[in-house]
């Protein structure tokens, strides 16, 4: 999802760290939504894209901050649309 953003992440696990692990896939879809008119369906078939590539090791390290903050507009509905997916899970390794 966003392998530059989680360098930035620490030991002490907060939620606003999940915008670093899933930002940039929620920035993605937010930009696919505008460039189809604004059209948000388009954007959740990019989360459900993107949830579908998610491996064992996303899923994991996702489940050790808590669930994605409030606010952040359309973005962080994005962003708190895929955590919620990839936390549903059950991806054997």
């Amino acid at each position: 999802m966003s392998a530059a953003g989680s360098a930035y992440l620490h030991p002490l696990a907060k939620a606003t760290q999940v915008k670093h692990i899933l930002g940039a896939g929620a920035y993605a879809a937010r930009a696919a939504e505008l460039v189809a008119g604004d059209d948000r369906s388009v954007g959740v078939k990019y989360l459900e894209q993107a949830v579908l590539s998610a491996t064992p090791v996303v899923v994991d390290v996702l489940k050790r901050f808590p669930t994605a903050p409030s606010g952040g507009g359309r973005v962080g509905e994005l962003i708190r649309m895929l955590d919620f997916d990839l936390r549903s899970l059950t991806i054997a390794e």
